[in-house]
């Protein structure tokens, strides 16, 4: 485009003419002198750049805009001030150009303009308000530019301008930094003149003197040490300035550093001094200089490497020669138990044998040469008396290792000088052994080539065609065939190769296997053929194989199980549908009277075939909730209602489990849901048993009786709370409120302040009088006597029990003789001193144990039933009660792991630990994992009724502890005996059911107060 060229020309007049030529066209539109090329420059930017300050004036004139950036994101003041020319620059700020826009490497004009050395531009963009911190993406501000271009005087410019010469750029660098790694001596200088910070790291730990040290710059490392630097600052991994002049062989710099004062002996984090670092990179002169400066040569690192083994690992002789010299120990071990000579190259190897180390320490310097392929050191060492059959730690010989590493040259060599091909080493693995496993193709060549034993078995009876069967070698396993191996050889579980390659479904080697002779029928110890383990693991294509060279599909295991049997267990349908197809015998069972079509049933195929459990293909299908499978059984005919040796339906199975869509189908399909099981179990009562809410809701819904007991008198809601099925329990309740008149029932004042006490009174608010005295709930009247069980322990009792209060006391034989007569008393009348908080309530008969304060070196557990209902039984809050005697006052303690009392929390038990005997009462804090107690509500009626009369019927209400008995109350008999419910913080009235008949009734009672 014209426009561009004259431009960059610079071409006033020829510009002028263009854009005159272009106002006088028939459109009139005029040249758009803001216009841009491929690179986004427009011609304002290209006269810019070439200095054409007219050419400038004129594009300004004409409305060329002046902030307009490019592809690199540059203005023209950036174009400008990056070549120097300060009039285009004044120019254009003064047409309103912003000095502050970053290219897209974060830089300014300044910057710019301070690296490329214009002091006048940057003396001028300053004036002008430029950032003098400003920093671009890489964190460099304009001043670390100055010096890394060498532009003192813009730096000195810069400084008396206010920029801070600590300020950090990229990497936490200074300038300071930036000028030591380049070896800007001058910068240097002058930063360290101006008062830089001088032991500021960068974010990776390099100081200005690491960077000087590591870049060989003698001269700034001078004069940072003139002034002062920390000579042993190191780096994050520990090294120093030293180890890092020491590490690129300056030995100048290893010199200033040393007569200064640097710490010869310092480590890094890997326990190396500079002469390790200085040994293992061959630099002799430094080595020389550190020793003779006090190094010390037999210091090891943290595996136990010393100078002299860096030096041999990488061959480096001179430094080897130095160390030695200089009385270095040549057979110091490392944490691997290898010296410098088994790690060393020949030269090294040649050396060190000569000053004398032993060729055998740590049997392993042959071993390593074989290993890591130096095959002249093996034979220098061989030619010294190296032993060729010398096992190491691993039970591996040179030759395992020549071959395990590759090196076929040094395993022909170990031969010809007589190793034996068939050692054994660890787990009696042979050279061919492990080059079958590895699947080195050359190495089983040349093994077999060498006469190799091919039948040898290790320690677990692995053969090597037996390994190359397993990990799927197929060229290997064509060797060792061709080679004349034996192919039914079996390990010790009687998998022989072909069962190997069935298993991992190896498809070629099963062919090559069948095809020299390998025996289908073949059975391993469980009576498995190879036919059984494919259709086991799913490979549908040697399944196919096996057959067609004539496996028998209906051959049995010892447990009677067919391949068909083993596909249809484990899930394989492809496997299952092509051997059906072959007319496998499909009804055969196995000892547990499983047929293959039971397990096809868990997939998809479908029978209704009776097993000894009398479980039908139905039963399991709903029990695994395969919802196509059922669809499919039923349509066929299966029967809804057929029940199993348990009285259990399909149905029963998916409410079990959960299953709600099979639920529903069989319900529609005509499943009766009333069925109950051998213990009068329904579906109801299983899915409330399992928590299953939405099969619950369903079957409720078509009628399912909530109130249905079962043989034990269980309800659905009691089995669903018994389960900590709240949800399910909450929900059957208000159904049956639906169907059972309310009652109102009256409490004796007893009862009420032990409802008070158990609930507190919220739980009950209409039936609460204002006042009661104190109650004990376990007796019905004042005048009864506590219950109490005492047993006695002799040296010889270890264990006392109350088993008409599920109590056990267990104590450990050391503490059975500290007293000549150990009691243990369930307390059934609380104490009229015991004095609860209002949170508080009693979960427990009281315990005492006699004698008082007796101490135990080992805490007694003490087993004891409690009524509480928790939702969270390990977070259940409990508090404890106790007194020595009953003149004590009662002490409340909070069981804790670490105090003298303990207390683990079941659902219907808890466990006491305790270091000595008082007596006990067990509170639980009515908080948020405590919802309510288990109670016992029985009705009392008397012996003698009379007609149109009004009779007292007593209902007494206590805490269902294990082995409670029935109270006696004079001229009253029990009417029915006790229920077992449950009272909830917030719960309405309660009702008391029975049967009565064997048809469930509920009675309505009031008792006058």
């Amino acid at each position: 485009m014209a426009l561009f060229s004259t431009a960059a020309k610079g071409d006033v007049q020829k510009i002028q003419s263009l854009i005159d030529s272009e106002d006088k066209s028939e459109d009139s539109r005029g040249v758009d002198v803001n216009c841009s090329d491929a690179s986004g420059k427009t011609p304002l930017h290209i006269a810019s750049a070439n200095g054409h300050l007219q050419t400038v004036k004129c594009l300004t004139n004409h409305g060329a805009k002046v902030n307009v950036i490019d592809a690199n994101l540059q203005t023209s003041v950036h174009l400008c001030s990056k070549k120097g020319h300060l009039h285009v620059v004044e120019l254009l700020v003064n047409e309103g150009a912003d000095i502050k826009i970053g290219d897209k490497d974060g830089f300014t004009a300044l910057h710019i303009a301070s690296f490329e050395g214009h002091v006048d531009i940057v003396k001028y963009l300053v004036s002008k308000g430029a950032e003098l911190e400003r920093l671009a993406n890489d964190y460099w501000t304009p001043l670390h530019l100055a010096l890394n271009g060498g532009h003192l005087d813009i730096a000195e410019y810069l400084l008396t301008e206010g920029a801070n010469i600590n300020t950090c750029g990229k990497g936490g660098c200074t300038a300071l930094h930036a000028a030591s790694q380049t070896g800007n001596i001058d910068g240097v200088k002058y930063l360290t003149s101006r008062g830089a910070e001088q032991n500021k790291i960068t974010e990776d730990g390099w100081t200005a003197l690491s960077l000087a040290s590591f870049r060989g710059h003698l001269d700034i490392v001078k004069v940072l040490v003139n002034v002062g630097v920390e000579v042993d600052k190191a780096l994050r991994n520990g090294m120093t300035p030293l180890f890092l002049a020491t590490k690129k062989g300056h030995l100048g710099i290893v010199e200033v550093l040393l007569n200064v004062g640097a710490n010869i002996d310092n480590c890094n984090r890997n326990g190396q001094t500079a002469l390790h670092i200085a040994s293992s990179n061959g630099h002799v002169e430094i080595v020389h200089h550190l020793v003779s400066k006090g190094a010390q040569p037999e210091k090891c690192d943290n595996t136990n490497m010393t100078p002299l083994s860096c030096a041999s690992q990488k061959g480096h002789l001179e430094v080897v020669e130095c160390i030695v010299n200089k009385g270095a120990g040549i057979d110091i071990v490392d944490k691997n138990g290898l010296t410098a000579l088994h790690i060393a190259s020949f030269k090294v190897v040649e050396y060190i044998l000569y000053k004398g180390a032993g060729i055998g320490i740590g049997d392993k310097a042959l071993h390593i040469a074989s290993l890591e392929g130096h095959l002249d050191i093996v034979k220098y060492l061989v030619s010294k008396g190296a032993e060729l059959e010398r096992l190491d730690n691993d039970y591996w010989t040179p030759l395992h290792l020549a071959l395990d590493g590759g090196h076929l040259d040094i395993a022909e060599y170990l031969l010809t000088e007589g190793a034996n091909i068939n050692t054994c080493g660890k787990g009696g693995y042979t050279a061919l052994h492990s080059a079958s496993k590895a699947g080195n193709i050359d190495r089983v060549k040349y093994l077999t080539s060498q006469r190799a034993e091919l039948d040898k078995s290790t320690d677990d009876g692995w053969t090597a065609l037996s390994l190359a069967s397993f990990w799927g070698h197929l060229d290997i396993v064509k060797v060792l065939v061709n080679g004349g191996v034996e192919i039914d050889n079996e390990p010790r579980n009687g998998m022989t190769p072909l069962f190997l390659a069935a298993e991992r479904g190896h498809l070629g080697i099963v062919e090559v296997l069948l095809n020299v002779g390998a025996n289908i029928d073949n059975c391993n110890r469980d009576g498995l053929t190879a036919l059984h383990i494919a259709s086991s693991n799913g490979h549908v294509e040697i399944v196919h194989h096996l057959v067609s060279k004539g496996a028998q599909l209906d051959k049995c295991d010892k447990t009677d199980k067919t391949p068909l049997y083993c596909a249809s267990r484990e899930g394989h349908l492809e496997v299952v549908e092509y051997i059906v197809n072959k007319d496998a015998g499909i009804e055969i069972g196995d000892k547990d009277g499983f047929t293959a079509l039971h397990r096809a049933s868990l997939e998809g195929a479908g029978i209704d075939i009776v097993d000894q459990n009398g479980l039908t293909a139905l039963h399991i299908a709903s029990f695994k909730g395969h919802l196509d499978i059922v669809k499919y059984l039923v349509k066929k005919g299966a029967r809804l209602d057929i029940c199993d040796k348990n009285y259990r339906t399909p149905l029963a199975c998916a409410s079990q489990e959960g299953h709600l869509e099979v639920v529903v189908y069989i319900v529609n399909k005509g499943a009766s849901i009333g069925i109950g099981d051998k213990d009068g179990f329904t579906v109801l009562h299983i899915a409330s048993l399992n928590g299953h809410l939405d099969i619950v809701k369903y079957l409720v819904s078509k009628g399912a009786d909530p109130g249905k007991l079962t043989d034990d008198y269980w309800t659905p809601s009691g089995l669903a709370l018994n389960g900590g099925h709240l949800g399910i329990h909450d929900f059957l309740l208000n159904r049956e409120a639906t169907k059972i008149v309310k009652p109102f029932i009256g409490f004796e004042e007893d009862h009420y302040d032990y409802l008070r006490s158990t609930f507190g009174s919220k739980a009950f608010p209409g039936y609460m009088p204002p006042s009661s005295r104190t109650c004990d709930p376990y007796r019905t009247s004042p005048q009864d006597s506590s219950r109490s069980s005492r047993k006695s322990s002799t040296e010889e009792t270890m264990i006392i029990s109350l088993d008409e209060y599920s109590i056990k006391v267990t104590l450990s034989p050391d503490d059975v003789d500290r007293a000549k007569y150990i009691t243990a008393e369930a307390l059934t009348t609380i104490p009229h001193d015991l004095n609860l908080e209002k949170d508080e309530v009693i979960i427990s008969v009281g315990l005492k144990l006699s004698p008082p304060g007796l101490q135990f070196k080992t805490p007694v557990e003490v087993t004891v039933s409690h009524s509480a209902i928790f939702t969270n039984p390990d977070k259940a809050e409990i508090v404890l009660y106790t007194r020595r005697t009953e003149s004590d006052e009662f002490s409340r303690i909070v069981p804790a792991s670490d105090k003298a009392a303990r207390c683990v929390v079941a659902k219907n038990h808890l466990t006491l630990y305790l270091d000595h005997f008082s007596e006990w009462w067990i509170i639980s804090l009515i908080r948020r994992y405590f919802i309510g107690k288990r109670l016992i509500c029985t009705p009392y009626v008397p012996l003698s009724t009379y007609r149109d009369e009004l009779n007292r019927i007593y209902l007494v209400i206590k805490d269902d502890f294990y082995g409670m008995k029935e109270d006696t109350i004079r001229d009253y008999q029990v009417a029915f005996l006790g229920e077992q419910y449950c009272v909830y913080w917030g719960k309405g009235p309660l009702s008391v059911r029975h049967l009565e008949n064997k048809e469930e009734v509920s009675k309505e009672v009031t008792i006058p107060i």
